[in-house]
């Protein structure tokens, strides 16, 4: 069952990166209707502590910690992680990094490092290798304003290449587009909330 989920998902990405790098986009983050309401905090000052089976891969102090994390923008925050360094890799390869930093507020679905390494080398070597479609892949996972996990539960959630992310919730545990679990959520950076995910985030 895992392989045929992580063929389909391949397939998934390369069928995105096709299309990206032929520049024929139905949506973008910029164009795309909005028909479902943004859900956002209302008080960014009232941050929850992080959560989740996933937060215990971190650093407990120092470089890629979760307390050095939350004094940083997003992208500086994980370019020393050794949860997130595929990710940190990626957003230098799209062109994002910057961009993020200079970003006000976000909500980040950040996948680990396991996730990026479920796919074959060769396979991430070409997505890595397409800046233009690995940008429009990780816009996926990123959402406008700060969005904490008590309204994670049946939300629904504009990304910004236009997609949409649904979430949902059962004993206290999270799970992204019906399938990418958050193994460590509420994390801080001074511009994002942060929901790390054990998977990618494919877009439709």
């Amino acid at each position: 069952m895992r392989k045929t989920t992580l063929a389909t998902a391949a397939s998934a990405l390369a069928l995105v990166l096709a299309a990206c790098g032929g520049g024929d986009r139905e949506q973008t983050g910029e164009g795309a209707a909005r028909e479902t309401p943004q859900k956002a905090s209302a008080d960014a000052g009232n941050a929850a502590e992080p959560f989740g089976p996933g937060c215990s891969d971190f650093p407990g102090g120092g470089e890629g910690s979760l307390g050095e994390m939350s004094g940083q923008p997003f992208a500086a925050a994980i370019a020393d992680s050794p949860v997130l360094g595929n990710l940190s890799e990626a957003l230098e390869r799209a062109g994002l990094s910057e961009e993020l930093d200079a970003a006000e507020e976000l909500t980040v679905f950040a996948p680990t490092d396991d996730a990026f390494d479920m796919y074959p080398d060769g396979e991430m070597d070409d997505i890595l290798g397409n800046p233009e479609g690995l940008a429009y892949v990780l816009n996926q996972h990123v959402v406008e304003g700060r969005v904490p996990a008590e309204e994670l539960d049946e939300g629904v959630f504009d990304s910004r290449n236009g997609g949409l992310l649904r979430a949902t919730a059962s004993d206290g545990e999270y799970t992204v587009n019906g399938y990418a679990p958050v193994v460590c959520g509420d994390v801080r950076t001074a511009n994002a909330t942060v929901h790390v995910v054990g998977m990618l985030l494919l877009p439709s």
